[in-house]
């Protein structure tokens, strides 16, 4: 049975022959009344605070959901870029590597170049140097003829002169 204040103030009691009495019990529904009134008034803005605790409270579980999610996406999102980055950097290695090995393999390619003209140079300096050779053969016989015109006839009908 649910009882209010009203109902504690208009509470009638049959009177007996040497019953309470009546003023004392008058006034002590009346404290109880106004105490009742209180304890209703301090439940109903009790329940009032546990409503707005509860709705405060699944807000926030709300929000600790998604800062979760969003911590979780935040992750995956971290672990994606790193992942990138470490693709973008061994492909750039690889680039590197190829880079290194075409212009490792343009040095040898020249270097084989230059060894092969240095090795043309020097049979044609050799060659030169022959040909100046006897270039100077030729002057130095035709010297020694004009200097003395009969042994340049005899070396010449002797063949070459040895020194």
């Amino acid at each position: 049975m649910k009882v209010t204040p009203i109902d504690i103030q208009q509470i009638g009691f049959r009177t007996v022959f040497r019953g309470y009495d009546r003023r004392e019990v008058d006034e002590f529904l009346a404290g109880l009344s106004d105490t009742f009134e209180e304890f209703s008034k301090e439940n109903r803005d009790a329940k009032d605070r546990i409503e707005a605790l509860e709705s405060a409270l699944a807000e926030l579980k709300r929000k600790e959901d998604l800062l979760s999610q969003t911590l979780v996406s935040a992750e995956r999102m971290v672990d994606e870029m790193k992942r990138q980055a470490q693709r973008e950097a061994e492909l750039r290695v690889r680039e590197a590597e190829v880079a290194a090995d075409n212009l490792t393999r343009k040095a040898r390619e020249e270097r084989a170049s230059i060894e092969q003209d240095v090795i043309t140079w020097r049979r044609r300096q050799i060659e030169l140097v022959e040909q100046f050779k006897g270039f100077l053969k030729g002057i130095e016989k035709s010297l020694d003829i004009a200097v003395d015109p009969v042994r340049g006839e005899e070396e010449t009908a002797a063949g070459p002169r040895r020194r």
